[in-house]
């Protein structure tokens, strides 16, 4: 039965998650942080990296002619001196190569939690090269290409185009509006993807295990689709005229239009779902 053993573990692995937390948080009642912002005139950059630990990242495009990254350093502790002994640990590389941007979060090894938040306001225009892990990311609004690496980490990104490419685990993917070609891949945790417009020479490609895909496609859209589940239905929906090359309740290799660009989807232990927005 479709999700019988992740729907098994899943409850035991939450349990024991919190139970971590909850003793840590004993073990180091005490939370210091610091928030800095830096800047750089954004015709000096076209692309801005930040690796984190631990850490949420969130990207605004704004109008504006700076670019600004607020920085929110935290580290618990046993008492209020230790956790602000602990957060002077927490440092930042910044440096700016080929109107690259990098900042990255180094820590050293510890059990307790510590690490940096990021929030950025730049440019739409500006390339984003994002890492974190163990919190989310958030991209809104960016017009240009865009990559995301994290772990134990929801990725949402709105109103986005570009080539974008999104890869984490634990976590789910949401895209709203995103116009180009996406890749995005996740593990026990579903996938929501809304493309508002897919080019003729793009592609989706969209990967995930004991969860379910949903994709949204433009109502003209052209492509040729693989779809396929190991354990759920596979289907596509609100389009007339589908070939169907193959199709079987966990496979589907179709064409929608002329079949112009390429559609990817892998799932186990989930359904597909691939249909027009409106």
């Amino acid at each position: 039965m479709k999700n019988t053993l992740w729907s098994n573990l899943a409850l035991p692995l939450v349990i024991l998650l919190f139970s971590g937390i909850y003793w840590l948080s004993c073990l180091y009642p005490y939370r210091a942080e610091d928030t800095q912002t830096r800047t750089r005139s954004a015709q000096d950059i076209n692309t801005i990296s930040v690796t984190s630990h631990n850490g949420a990242i969130t990207a605004n495009a704004v109008n504006d002619t700076t670019v600004a990254v607020k920085i929110t350093r935290y580290a618990y502790g046993r008492t209020d001196a230790d956790a602000r002994a602990r957060l002077e640990r927490v440092t930042i590389t910044d440096t700016v190569i080929s109107n690259t941007w990098s900042l990255t979060v180094q820590t050293p090894p510890a059990i307790q939690p510590l690490g940096a938040r990021f929030n950025i306001n730049a440019p739409s225009g500006i390339h984003l090269d994002l890492t974190t892990s163990n919190d989310k990311v958030t991209i809104n609004g960016f017009r240009a290409d865009f990559n995301v690496t994290a772990s134990n980490a929801v990725v949402s990104c709105i109103g986005t185009s570009g080539n974008a490419v999104i890869t984490t685990n634990n976590g789910k993917v949401i895209v709203q509006v995103h116009s180009g070609t996406i890749s995005a891949q996740t593990s026990n945790a579903a996938i929501e993807c809304d493309i508002a417009h897919l080019p003729a020479t793009g592609s989706v490609n969209l990967k995930t295990s004991n969860d379910d895909v949903t994709l949204l496609l433009p109502p003209d859209v052209s492509a040729t689709v693989n779809a396929t589940t190991s354990s759920g239905t596979a289907v596509i929906a609100g389009y007339s005229g589908v070939v169907y090359y193959e199709q079987t309740q966990n496979h589907i290799r179709a064409r929608i239009g002329s079949g112009a660009a390429n559609i990817t989807i892998n799932t186990s232990n989930g359904d597909i779902v691939i249909k027009s927005r409106y």
